[in-house]
């Protein structure tokens, strides 16, 4: 494996790499610092040096007849010349005329700059295939006060080792820390993450039924947040799946008993040898097969609204249109019990942005659950209108009401009301609330009901304004 691809894969990986770069970059820069510094320091060493031997070779300098004079013994000589290897180069030069006194070299052009006893001063001259360091001293030789230069020169070469040295020393030293460094930082890596591999151990043993949370206290800090969102997710699919699991189970039960029925009368009129019997077992039939395909339809709703409809798919629906038809749909229904079912409310269109399929459904479970349950020659009107900026849509009928059952657990699956005496009003499926709760949440509207304590019942359904705002701007730029 590339070691890029490695880095990307492995937190390890990339943890080191990342810090192998670094301590590269700074070695890098601290060996060229070091080199800098051993150069420097390399120089003042050797410069003082330099110096020492400028100022003694002045010290044998001397002055007879008007005449200069250097008076090297050899063994001096030896000493001065005798430099570990390389070469030294000296020269005296009487300043009145210029004259060279002695040296064994040339130096090239003399400095005119004038240093003072005991200070020396440096230049460098490139002579040949050499570079020379050259200390010079002007001196004022007694009697006389006679002027004299005298210059000293060496190669680099020391200096130049000694700053080599200096260089692979840090090398040395800055790479013995980077992988001192990267083997601890390594093993502090790998302490660290080992409570993660406990927890995918943990993870990988389990069964998938087994969704309890994860302990986020076995991991480092950084990575507990992961571990939280993971637990969320993990307990949402709990939910999901308890919901699941009772929403099959209740179904199951809700369907049993139609299809029970159906055998059942099916059974009978094949026993029946009246024709007036037969088909009043055939009508049971035919109603017990419509409350089948009642509650059928009812399951697929209320799933297709669990699965949600994509913000990206809703536009500006008018609530007073669909609601229109989804009245005219139930007028037959509303005729057969003698029930005046209208609508009232604001003129012209109330718009929300929405999916118009699943809003029919709201509304058309709204009317429905008002036929079904108000008393014969009732009322039950949609009103659709606005409180403030925001759309309001409520179904009301003047039926028995939900007698003793609390308001908010209408809106649970499979739960019917009943009279204020207890008895049923009609074999519903316990489905319509539960839908239309769930729809508006889909839209991000929130409904309620009321039952006052005389009769009647009240479904209102209050969509946010930021939606009605947007629909309203989406049917005017229609417009």
């Amino acid at each position: 494996m590339r070691a890029d691809a490695w880095a990307r894969d492995s937190l390890r990986g990339a943890l080191t790499l990342r810090l192998v770069t670094a301590f590269t970059l700074i070695g890098l820069a601290a060996a060229g610092i070091a080199y800098k510094l051993g150069e420097h320091f390399a120089n003042l060493a050797y410069d003082r040096a330099l110096a020492d031997d400028v100022l003694t070779l002045a010290g044998q300098i001397d002055v007879r007849d008007g005449r200069v004079e250097l008076n090297l013994p050899p063994a001096a000589r030896a000493w001065l010349l005798a430099n570990e290897g390389e070469s030294v180069l000296y020269r005296v030069i009487d300043l009145r005329d210029g004259h060279l006194v002695d040296g064994n070299g040339e130096l090239g052009p003399w400095s005119r700059v004038r240093a003072q006893p005991p200070a020396a001063q440096f230049r460098e001259a490139h002579l040949g295939p050499n570079v020379f360091r050259i200390g010079f001293v002007t001196q004022l030789i007694e009697p006389g006060g006679v002027p004299v230069l005298v210059e000293v020169g060496e190669t680099l070469g020391r200096r130049q080792r000694v700053a080599r040295q200096t260089l692979i020393g840090s090398l040395l030293l800055f790479g013995a820390m980077m992988v001192g460094t990267v083997l601890l930082v390594g093993s502090s890596i790998r302490r660290t993450l080992r409570p993660l591999g406990l927890l995918e151990a943990e993870a990988a043993h389990r069964s998938g039924a087994n969704l309890t949370p994860l302990q986020p206290q076995m991991a480092p800090r950084e990575v507990r947040g992961l571990i939280l969102a993971i637990n969320r997710m993990m307990q949402r699919v709990s939910e999901s799946i308890d919901a699941q699991s009772r929403f099959i189970a209740n179904a199951a039960h809700q369907l049993r008993t139609p299809i029970s029925g159906l055998r059942l009368q099916a059974q009978l009129a094949q026993d029946e040898t009246s024709t007036t019997e037969a088909r009043a077992r055939l009508q049971e039939i035919d109603r017990s097969a419509a409350r089948a395909a009642h509650v059928i339809e009812q399951l697929l709703t209320l799933s297709r609204s669990e699965a949600g409809a994509a913000r990206a798919d809703f536009r500006a629906v008018d609530l007073t249109a669909t609601a229109a038809q989804v009245i005219e749909r139930h007028l037959d229904a509303a005729a057969r019990k003698d029930i005046d079912l209208g609508c009232s409310g604001l003129p012209g269109p109330v718009t929300v942005q929405g999916n118009e399929t699943l809003l029919a459904e709201l509304i058309g479970n709204l009317v429905d659950n008002a036929v079904r349950y108000v008393r014969r020659s009732g009322v039950v009107t949609v009103d659709i209108g606005r409180r403030g900026a925001q759309p309001v849509l409520e179904v009301i009928d003047d039926g028995p009401g939900i007698g003793t059952i609390a308001p908010e657990t209408l809106f649970e699956r499979f739960q019917r009301g009943d009279t204020a005496s207890g008895q049923p009003v009609q074999s519903g499926a316990g489905l319509g609330l539960a839908i239309v709760k769930e729809i508006a949440e889909r839209h991000g509207a929130t409904v309620s009901c009321a039952s006052p304590a005389g009769g009647g019942f009240r479904v209102t359904v209050v969509f946010p304004a930021a939606a009605a705002d947007d629909a309203r701007g989406a049917a005017a730029s229609a417009a």
